[in-house]
Formats: C-alpha cells, sequence, structure tokens
C-alpha cells in the first residue's frame, strides 16, 4: 500500500472516531438512582419552599378591607416588607440548599482526592472513609481497590528488586538477568504478577 494511500486512509479513520464520539449518545439516564435522587430531591425542595416563603410574605400584607383604608405610601411600606421577607426566606432556603448539596459532593471529592495524592507518594494507609450517607461511595469503593492494586504491585516490584540486588551481590547474573527479564515483561504488561522465577 502507497505511503499517500496509508495517509489518507488513518485521517478517514481518525475523522469517522472523531464524528463517532460526537455522536455517541448515553443510553441510560438513571446510571445511578440513589445518588440522582438524592441531589434531585433537595432540588426539587427549593421551589416548595420559595412557595412557603411567598405564602408567608402574602400572610404578613394585612386584609382587603385595611388595604383599602390605607394611604398609597404605606401600601407601599407594607409591600416592601413582604418583598423583604419573602426575599429572606427564599435566599436563606437556597443557601442551605447550595450547602447541603456541595457539602455532599465537595467533602467526599476532596477526600478522594487527597487518598489519590497520597497513593501517588506511595502512602497506601491513606484512609478513604466517607460518611455512609455522603454521595460518590462507588467511586470512593473504586479508588479503594485501586488502591490494594497499587499496594500489591508496588509490593511485587520490592521484592522482585531486593531479589534482584540480592543475586547480583551473589553473583549469579543468569539468575538476575531472568528475574530482570521478568521484572520488564510485567512492567510492559506482557508477564505475569506472580513471584520470582528460581534459576
Amino acid at each position: 500500500m502507497p505511503l499517500r494511500t496509508f495517509r489518507k486512509r488513518l485521517e478517514e479513520s481518525r475523522v469517522r472516531d472523531k464524528l463517532e464520539s460526537l455522536t455517541l449518545k448515553r443510553a441510560r439516564y438513571l446510571i445511578e438512582a440513589r445518588t440522582q435522587l438524592a441531589v434531585a430531591l433537595p432540588l426539587l425542595a427549593i421551589p416548595v419552599v420559595v412557595a412557603l416563603a411567598y405564602a408567608a410574605a402574602v400572610y404578613v400584607l394585612p386584609g382587603e378591607a385595611a388595604l383599602g383604608a390605607l394611604r398609597p405610601e404605606e401600601a407601599r411600606n407594607i409591600a416592601f416588607r413582604a418583598g423583604v421577607v419573602y426575599l429572606a426566606f427564599a435566599a436563606v432556603a437556597m443557601g442551605a440548599a447550595a450547602v447541603f448539596l456541595t457539602h455532599r459532593f465537595v467533602g467526599p471529592a476532596w477526600v478522594i482526592e487527597r487518598a489519590i495524592r497520597a497513593f501517588g507518594r506511595g502512602d497506601y494507609d491513606q484512609r478513604v472513609a466517607l460518611r455512609p450517607r455522603d454521595h460518590l461511595q462507588s467511586l470512593a469503593a473504586a479508588v479503594v481497590e485501586f488502591r490494594d492494586q497499587l499496594r500489591a504491585d508496588d509490593l511485587r516490584r520490592r521484592h522482585m528488586a531486593r531479589e534482584l540486588l540480592s543475586r547480583l551481590d551473589e553473583e549469579d547474573l543468569k539468575g538476575a538477568r531472568d528475574l530482570a527479564l521478568q521484572l520488564a515483561r510485567t512492567e510492559a504488561g506482557e508477564g505475569s504478577s506472580g513471584g520470582a522465577t528460581d534459576a
């Protein structure tokens, strides 16, 4: 195949891959129903609380007979006070909902990020502990599995490195060579994750 044809097919393949990635649609919208409902319900509660705040503001207003007896300036004053009560209730409700929702996501995300950074430094004792009602539980569980795999891989590499140094100290060059090859294959993803082989 000429080089020009190869390049053209490669470019067509890249364009096709980009188009497929752009048109990819999610098949399911309820992926983790518990988490999605835990977020949706407080969001749906916000308009209810705002409506209650509006009802409280209307309740503060005097009756129709009393409003008719008021001067325009007094009526504006009462309407202004009712508006302030409504805005205060709405602001408190929205602020509380925002803090509650962000805390349930940002707190766990912070714990997970801190743990991943510790794993990167080789500190596998960092806990990934979330409260029972926090969101991102499945992500935390995946991070714990990842940590355990990293720890096992790191221990295996350290064991193989110690074994390699031991064989070099004993001047067992063939055994050291075999072990180095096994370590390299394992790191390249070609070998098994078992221990060293004896030569």
